[in-house]
């Protein structure tokens, strides 16, 4: 894919790549090393999110918050914006709410992941 290519496509899958590529000071090749690091190191935190909401402390809260400052940076506003909510939900102690959005949360991440991979195939 050409340049304009794959930021047509990220904004296609929902991604907002403007704001992304602000955020990486209109720097296509800074906003793809900021999306590889970011798959990069899905895996991992990935399971650190799946092990901290069964304890539903400090530790899920900062997890969360960090997983919707990475997305709204990339562009990715539906998953900041889940993040956000569960980051307001573990702030406030309802663990209800987490355990019945985690699997919404986790999907919409997975599917993040997977349009920033297809971008570079």
């Amino acid at each position: 894919m050409t340049d304009n290519e794959k930021l047509e496509y990220l904004k296609g899958q929902g991604i907002d790549a403007a704001l992304g590529m602000k955020y990486a000071d209109d720097s296509l090749e800074f906003y793809e090393e900021l999306i590889a690091l970011f798959v990069d190191e899905y895996e991992g935190k990935h399971l650190k999110v799946k092990e901290a909401v069964k304890c539903q402390g400090k530790d899920y809260t900062v997890l969360v918050h960090s997983l919707k400052n990475n997305a709204k940076a990339l562009g990715a506003l539906e998953l900041a914006e889940l993040s956000y909510a569960h980051e307001k939900a573990s702030k406030a102690g309802e663990g209800t709410y987490i355990l019945e959005n985690i699997e919404e949360l986790m999907a919409c991440w997975k599917k993040t992941v997977q349009i920033f991979r297809e971008m570079n195939n």
